[in-house]
């Protein structure tokens, strides 16, 4: 690439919808978007399409289509040829999010091996020429079963953005994008209003709204444990509607070829769409990266305790001796793996010391009401014990910000653990940072770190400022009351400049995030959050999710069981009509109101905070159906 601008990097067809795809060189333009994209698709024994929301395996399913041939493979299962001149229309419809159309039937033997595969009643449907379908688009036209549009187009800059951010880089697959463009600044495609490719131009329709799809690995279909990336767009890419979005739907305006490695002409642009949360900014890295552990991945330690500092009342840092030199980079974490009551546990703590004394390493713990490890640690750890732990992970650390950019650090709570390590990092290579330091908590008077931090900033004179906020008892020479937009003002005048880096507990960062969002000045810099401080109550503390009966009462209709089971699973299995866009608890489609009873988040809730609900509506009792859990006797108005 010769960087003039943006190009078409590659191109894909996913025949079967939900399914694996195919890169091609060249693809040939129809009205209704690429030929041979998304012209099969699954429906299940009521006739409707199956995606892998419900049916993850599909992604595992590779297809080829060899002029009269289709060839279906799958891991472990023989192939499946299937011959089209001797397929029959269905003799009922079949239907895609709604919308009625006429297929084919694949017939007997497709059911039958996709039935064994997804363990379920279901048959293939293909595309002929009698099956007609509308884009669900303000500009309309045909489509074929493909959700919304005809064609998807990602930025790979856009998801350099989002892995910058991520622990795990995701592939760009995950996104199941028609045209991936390379050359073009991230997120440049959100103002794009038509683009033309070769002879081809395209109407860019809109922002695609993401769901739990992409949280799935496109081979296996295995959910990612974190939600990611979802969970990191809930956070910075949520439009007004609830929905978080990704990419942008294209429509064909002409019939034509398409060819890799072309470039995009920029016909006409228009206003990128209202989007809450920091914008996602690819960061020039400033540190090289850590060593990683032999073989690759990370790396299981031997810890020894060696010293026990009280930072504060709740806070201690327990400084340890590794049984091995380690590498990490200042702001990144370690997974400690203790046994609690004969249980292997596992969580994760910010390193606090820097990599710049690589004698020891020291993990700070602030102890949580109801913390099963936080309390172990308090009450057990002492100096000469022995602790397993793996790491580094972590992608919130001082590589993440251009080097040539002032930065500003806010922190609450145990958020300071890697500011800490950053700034001993800082002050012991002598580097020449521009920094401001916040740090919000209760006591004015016990803080933590308070007496190191005055020494770094005398020995970082002119170079480094800390500041402080109390919500509780006030002391001399700190900020009294919850942090605002006055005080940050006040802590950080040349906010509009600086790169921001925030930790701490959740509502902390919301309130943070909100006022660098809504600043009145543009800001220039880069926002970056860490989430710390979230430990995971006792289990024996939460209602255990045996038995449920749930009533829904405007229906009628009762589901009795054991388990987890979302409300939503409940309400389709007993033909209640409820949409849900995104079923992974951000969109709020399917917001309810639950009358009575108990439950819980679902373990696909992408947004813990459920931010779609609004606080009266939570306190009116509304849950998400497709991210909740009956526990006992419930009662859902549906």
């Amino acid at each position: 690439m010769d960087g003039a601008g943006p190009q078409l990097d590659s191109i894909h067809i996913y025949p079967l919808k939900s399914a694996g795809g195919t890169a091609v060189g060249s693809a040939r333009l129809e009205d209704k978007g690429l030929a041979g994209d998304r012209r099969m698709m699954v429906i299940d024994a009521g006739g409707v399409a199956l995606t892998a929301r419900t049916a993850p395996e599909l992604l595992t399913i590779s297809v080829q289509v060899d002029r009269d041939e289709i060839v279906l493979t799958a891991p472990g299962r023989a192939p499946l040829t299937i011959f089209l001149p001797s397929l029959l229309p269905m003799t009922g419809q079949a239907s895609v999010w709604g919308d009625a159309v006429a297929a084919l039937d694949g017939g007997d033997a497709a059911a039958d091996w996709l039935a064994a595969l997804l363990e379920r009643p279901c048959r293939l449907a293909l595309e002929h020429a009698g099956t007609k379908r509308q884009a669900g688009l303000p500009q309309g036209g045909p489509v074929s079963f493909a959700d919304t549009a005809p064609l998807l187009l990602v930025n790979a800059a856009s998801l350099a953005a989002v892995n910058a951010q991520l622990e795990t880089p995701v592939d760009i697959a995950r996104f199941r994008a028609n045209l991936v463009v390379t050359g073009a600044a991230a997120f440049a495609e959100d103002s794009w209003e038509s683009i033309r490719i070769g002879d081809v131009e395209f109407t860019v329709a809109g922002p695609c709204d993401r769901c739990v799809m992409i949280t799935l690995d496109p081979e296996s279909g295995a959910a990612d444990p974190q939600r990611e990336p979802l969970s990191l767009l809930v956070r910075h890419r949520r439009g007004a509607d609830g929905k978080v979005y990704f990419g942008q739907f294209l429509v064909p305006r002409s019939r034509g070829r398409i060819f890799a490695g072309t470039p995009i002409e920029i016909l006409s642009r228009k206003p990128p769409p209202e989007l809450s949360g920091p914008p996602l900014v690819a960061p020039v890295s400033s540190l090289p990266a850590a060593r990683p552990a032999p073989g690759g991945g990370r790396s299981e330690l031997v810890l020894t305790c060696v010293g026990r500092v009280a930072e504060t009342a709740d806070m201690v840092s327990f400084r340890f001796e590794a049984d091995r030199a380690f590498d990490y980079l200042p702001g990144q974490y370690l997974a400690i793996l203790p046994e609690i009551d004969g249980e292997p546990v596992r969580r994760n703590y910010t390193i606090s010391s820097s990599p710049s004394r690589p004698a020891h390493l020291s993990i700070s713990v602030k102890r949580v009401p109801g913390g099963v490890v936080s309390n172990h640690l308090h009450n057990k750890l002492r100096v000469g014990d022995r602790l397993r732990a793996v790491g580094p992970g972590g992608k919130f650390h001082l590589g993440i910000v251009d080097a040539a950019r002032p930065i500003l650090m806010i922190s609450a709570g145990s958020g300071i653990t890697p500011m800490m390590s950053m700034l001993r990092y800082i002050a012991d290579h002598n580097l020449d940072r521009d920094i401001r330091f916040h740090h919000s908590g209760r006591d004015g008077v016990d803080l933590p770190f308070r007496r190191e931090l005055e020494v770094l900033q005398r020995q970082m004179a002119g170079r480094l400022s800390i500041t402080w906020n109390a919500t509780g008892r006030p002391a001399r020479d700190i900020h009294a009351g919850r942090l605002d937009a006055a005080m940050l003002a006040a802590v950080a005048p040349d906010l509009t400049e600086r790169a921001v880096l925030c930790c701490g507990p959740e509502g902390f960062r919301a309130l943070v995030r909100d006022l660098h969002a809504n600043w009145p000045v543009p800001v220039r810099g880069s926002y970056v959050e860490e989430s710390f401080g979230g430990e995971r109550v006792d289990a024996r503390a939460l209602p255990r999710i045996g038995r449920y009966d749930v009533t829904f009462v405007n229906s009628g209709r009762t589901a009795t069981g054991e388990g987890a089971r979302t409300l939503l699973d409940l309400a389709r299995d007993r033909g209640i009509i409820l949409q849900s866009d995104c079923e992974a608890g951000i969109c709020g489609t399917c917001r309810c109101r639950i009358r009575s009873g108990q439950w819980q988040l679902a373990a696909n809730c992408a947004d813990p905070a459920r931010n779609v609900l609004s606080d009266q509506e939570k306190q009116d009792g509304f849950v998400l159906a497709c991210s909740t859990n009956p526990v006992g006797s419930v009662e859902v108005e549906l």
